[in-house]
């Protein structure tokens, strides 16, 4: 008797125990779902950047009100006539600072300028659509910079701004014909680096990997794709000036020979030339340029001594001014002396 009082005992302190728990598990359960709730409107598709928020694109959504982001909104009219600044995904919630206002549709970046081009032959411009990423790639032609054709990556993961003119992308409109310009987004650090390529030669585009854009770069510095093709510029510039001087000195040295053979026809001629010869057997030249009276000693030799060099004419003409004969033209050392026969010498 007493082991079934006991047990029965027992059995209503685990059963009052229970109960407890079990009134407490429903009171916990009954103050969590007093958590106040929020409605906000998120996406019901994926909308793309540029593209309008419409009301078919968006539902309302309850959230925990601790949970709801900065931002988010449930006023429809807050979204009319806005757009995507960036990529939205489906179920994410609308927050202000993803849209953008109708009238800033086409502003630039700050930091960045838009640039167009025509529309390359190779048709690359069909395969894109704005937003999409490109690389710019430059073709240089053999001249004044470039030793040989070359080919560079002037710029990669370039944004596609717009398709002649048009910033935004209508799946639905078909394109009646090729485009003819394409406008891209580059940074205002690039510009140098797209400036050059456009002036020394031509540019192409080619499609480029989504995740190529240097965004994460600081502003005001250049990209590193630019940088790279400034630099390969500077050394391909630098290098064809190198063989140039080197052609110049090559054609100097091939000419300077020339030009000193070419001396000995610059000489003087004379009119005529005498030959006077001296009682001692001494030998002199003289000629008369034209329009001068006064004969020039070109040679003076002695032929009695077969081992005096000739003297030059600077020495001879230099040694007769001293003496004060180089000009007289009576007396012995005139060239026109002729000795007189004792005979005559009689007679006079």
């Amino acid at each position: 008797m007493r082991n079934k009082t006991l047990f029965l005992l027992i059995a209503c302190v685990c059963g009052t125990v229970a109960a407890i728990g079990a009134s407490q598990y429903m009171q916990a359960n009954n103050g969590a779902s007093t958590v106040a709730m929020v409605d906000i409107f998120v996406t019901t598709q994926a909308v793309e950047e540029q593209e309008e928020i419409t009301a078919d694109k968006l539902r309302l959504e309850q959230w925990p009100a601790d949970r709801v982001p900065a931002g988010a909104s449930s006023d429809l009219k807050s979204f009319e006539g806005r757009f995507a600044r960036q990529p939205l995904y489906a179920g994410e919630p609308v927050l202000d600072i993803k849209l953008m206002n109708d009238k800033q549709d086409i502003i630039v970046p700050r930091g960045y300028r838009v640039v167009s081009m025509p529309a390359d032959r190779n048709g690359t411009v069909n395969l894109v659509r704005q937003g999409d990423r490109v690389d710019v790639r430059g073709f240089f032609e053999q001249g004044d910079t470039f030793a040989q054709d070359t080919s560079l990556v002037v710029l990669s993961g370039v944004k596609v701004f717009g398709i002649d003119g048009k910033t935004k992308f209508d799946p639905d409109e078909k394109r009646t014909g090729t485009a003819k310009n394409i406008q891209l987004l580059i940074r205002q650090s690039d510009e140098d680096a797209w400036s050059f390529a456009q002036q020394y030669g031509e540019i192409s585009l080619s499609l480029g990997s989504p995740s190529a854009d240097e965004a994460d770069i600081a502003d005001g510095e250049a990209s590193p794709t630019a940088k790279k093709f400034l630099n390969d510029l500077r050394e391909y510039r630098q290098e064809r000036e190198r063989q140039r001087q080197l052609a110049l000195a090559e054609q100097t040295k091939e000419d300077a020979p020339a030009k000193v053979a070419a001396k000995p026809a610059k000489k003087q001629e004379y009119e005529f030339k005498i030959t006077k010869l001296g009682p001692d057997g001494r030998m002199q030249e003289y000629g008369f340029l034209p329009g001068e009276s006064i004969p020039v000693l070109l040679n003076d030799t002695r032929m009695t001594d077969s081992t005096e060099e000739p003297q030059t004419s600077d020495t001879t003409s230099q040694g007769a001014t001293d003496s004060g004969q180089d000009f007289d033209l009576t007396g012995q050392d005139s060239p026109f002396f002729a000795p007189q026969s004792g005979a005559e010498r009689t007679a006079y």
